[in-house]
């Protein structure tokens, strides 16, 4: 089948080319920047390239019309005064373009927010802007994400690398279900025009509810063979988390602050309803660490 692919050069994006070529799938990649995207992907001459940024429709190529399946795995932007308004645009947009196609379905990924922070809300905004499309609508929502180069990951190595004593405040007490990013990967092409999915929005995690801290104490007994030492410390402002964080591991400034925010809560899914509909053995912590 055809498949689009929007954010092909996101973390995900990127994995998810080679899962789909791997299946015999025609992909399609929309990038704002065509040679960009050449020197970046070991697989842009195996993909059809349609130039074109969705925050400007003017710019934008025609999409081919025999589009089976589309993946809206457009990044959040940067938290500004307006970002959640120019994500919306961008939703639309997309909505504008992919109804002039025969495209059956729209898959979309973001994270699980049920405390709606300001995030949050930008992404449902989001949602129910795609959920008007004329195809059928998945939305998956994901906790942690662990994997090489994961934003979960750098966290973890960049914190028990340079510190040998972690000073932690009470987001180290967050319970997390993360999940591997290979198991999002699986989650994302198993629900490729399969009805049972459509419409419809499925939590995706991994089958480990551990906290943070436990999550710092097993990476650094895996990757690191240490043991690693933590203090809790009385509350401390998310801005200065956040800028210890962005010192400390190389996340960015925006994406520290946004950690240090969902981290302020559980992370865990509410149910496990996506196995019914794709069914598999998703890798434990320990697991994916490994993989990674």
């Amino acid at each position: 089948m055809k498949v689009l692919l929007t954010g092909a050069n996101g973390y995900i994006g990127t994995l998810l080319i080679p899962a789909l070529l791997e299946k015999g799938h025609e992909v399609v990649c929309l990038v704002r920047d065509k040679n960009l995207f050449a020197k970046q992907s070991a697989y842009a001459d195996r993909v059809t390239i349609i130039t074109g940024d969705l925050l400007r429709s003017h710019s934008m190529e025609p999409l081919p019309t025999d589009i089976d399946v589309a993946y809206y795995l457009v990044n959040a932007m940067v938290q500004t005064s307006g970002f959640a308004g120019l994500e919306a645009i961008v939703a639309q947009n997309f909505v504008d373009a992919i109804d002039k196609t025969y495209c059956k379905q729209i898959i979309s990924l973001s994270d699980i927010d049920d405390h709606l922070t300001t995030v949050g809300l930008s992404r449902q905004h989001v949602e129910d802007i795609l959920a008007k499309a004329d195809p059928a609508i998945t939305i998956l929502k994901t906790t942690m994400m662990v994997g090489s180069g994961s934003i979960a990951t750098e966290l973890l190595d960049g914190l028990t690398r340079k510190m040998p004593v972690i000073i932690a405040t009470n987001w180290a007490k967050a319970q997390e279900q993360p999940i591997a990013v290979c198991d999002v990967i699986n989650y994302l092409t198993g629900c490729l025009l399969n009805e049972a999915s459509y419409n419809s929005e499925f939590h995706i995690s991994g089958p480990d509810v551990i906290s943070f801290r436990q999550m710092l104490m097993i990476y650094g007994e895996i990757c690191r063979n240490t043991v690693t030492k933590i203090v809790t410390v009385p509350q401390v402002s998310a801005a200065l988390s956040s800028y210890w964080l962005n010192f400390l591991t190389p996340i960015s400034y925006s994406h520290a602050k946004t950690l240090v925010e969902n981290l302020k809560y559980d992370l865990i899914s509410r149910d496990d309803a996506i196995l019914d509909i794709v069914p598999m053995k998703r890798l434990t912590f320990k697991e994916a660490l490994q993989q990674a």
